[in-house]
């Protein structure tokens, strides 16, 4: 929480559970996307959604930390590239959940409400006595270093972040973090000659163990078990409403501290997608949810994201812009995408630099700390 502080059954049940269908609806979509509809690639981030300990600081620097997530398959990092342009207008014609829309012609609106109607009557795969669910992150994290009142430097690295979370919450969870790669110069006041990459902390890589996710049991505020304002606990979803109102609201009640602004609004409600811990019929009507948030719009229509494709639903801001990014076919949240605004946060970074994507999978593991088979 203290990082979001700081970064700001069965209806198409086929459609949803035979890949090979999914293929053809996906390659379909795509098809009408490529006749006519300026598509941006997708390039690799993500906010990392857990307060850690603090690293000892080197003497003057201060060191900033953001998480952003990668493309599968690739270790290029992001680059700097235009930022994505609206939709086009809206049609007033809709089309059926087991269709393939021309998302050209739709409204982050329409997306969102097609989503939502596609993820009714969905279900979590079930997790039985010793099982699993087992949640997969493919990242960049940034780490930068401000050396003045405007200056200073960024770099991103590669990381992977598993987590193990068992059918009884009270249980044992897991998480492993590790570092693939290092030295991705993201942009800087000074030359990346000039710049010290950063050191990899404690907490950027290891294994941690816990009841309830309580990994880092000395942090502030401490973690507990059936916490419902914790969003990584099934108490936090047991406590939702199911009416796409009543959730508008709860938006705007966690975010009453940031004056429930729609930017504040988009940021918690993909943060809370992001955990990977809301139940599937849940899901549609925060979709519809986050439909009512003012100025939503389609900023991409295609996102390759781990060998998938979805569309990127935003918020314009003068310091960064992120996206959600929906599988169109299926309904799944699939990820995110975050690229810098007019005025970003850090002024070394170009407006228009695209700072990030994430890549997040859901499976069901049989053992603790053993990733289940693909």
């Amino acid at each position: 929480m203290n990082e979001l502080d700081e970064t700001l059954e069965r209806l198409h049940h086929d459609a949803r559970t035979a890949p090979a269908d999914l293929t053809a609806a996906r390659a379909k979509l795509m098809a009408e996307l490529d006749a006519g509809a300026t598509v941006l690639p997708l390039r690799p981030r993500r906010v990392s959604r857990f307060a850690v300990p603090v690293a000892a600081a080197v003497a003057g620097v201060v060191a900033v930390t953001t998480v952003v997530v990668v493309q599968t398959g690739s270790s290029e990092p992001p680059v700097a590239g235009p930022a994505p342009s609206g939709p086009a207008p809206a049609s007033s014609s809709g089309s059926s959940p087991g269709s393939s829309p021309d998302i050209r012609l739709m409204s982050a609106v329409q997306v969102l409400t097609r989503a939502a109607d596609i993820s009714v009557g969905a279900v979590d795969q079930p997790l039985a006595p010793g099982q699993f669910r087992y949640v997969v992150e493919h990242t960049w994290v940034g780490r930068g270093v401000q050396t003045g009142n405007a200056t200073g430097y960024s770099y991103l690295w590669e990381q992977q972040i598993q987590r193990w979370i068992p059918a009884d919450e009270h249980d044992v969870w897991q998480e492993n973090r590790k570092i693939l790669g290092t030295g991705k110069f993201l942009g800087g006041s000074v030359p990346q000659a000039q710049a010290p990459e950063p050191e990899i902390t404690d907490t950027d890589q290891g294994q941690w163990q816990g009841r309830c996710g309580d990994f880092f049991p000395k942090s502030k505020p401490a973690k507990k078990c059936d916490d419902p304002t914790d969003w990584d606990s099934p108490a936090f979803y047991a406590t939702l409403p199911h009416d796409p109102a009543q959730l508008y609201k709860k938006l705007q009640d966690l975010t009453k501290g940031r004056g429930s602004t729609p930017t504040a609004m988009f940021h918690f409600g993909t943060e809370i997608l992001r955990s990977g811990m809301m139940p599937a019929q849940l899901r549609a009507e925060w979709y519809r949810a986050l439909a009512k948030i003012p100025g939503m719009k389609v900023l991409a229509a295609e996102a390759n994201l781990d060998g998938r494709t979805g569309v990127a639903l935003g918020l314009d801001d003068r310091h960064e812009l992120r996206q959600l990014i929906i599988d169109p076919v299926t309904g799944q949240f699939i990820g995110e995408r975050t690229i810098a605004g007019t005025q970003p946060d850090d002024p070394w970074i170009k407006p228009g630099t695209e700072t990030g994507a994430s890549a997040i999978t859901t499976a069901v593991a049989d053992r603790l700390g053993v990733a289940p088979a693909k």
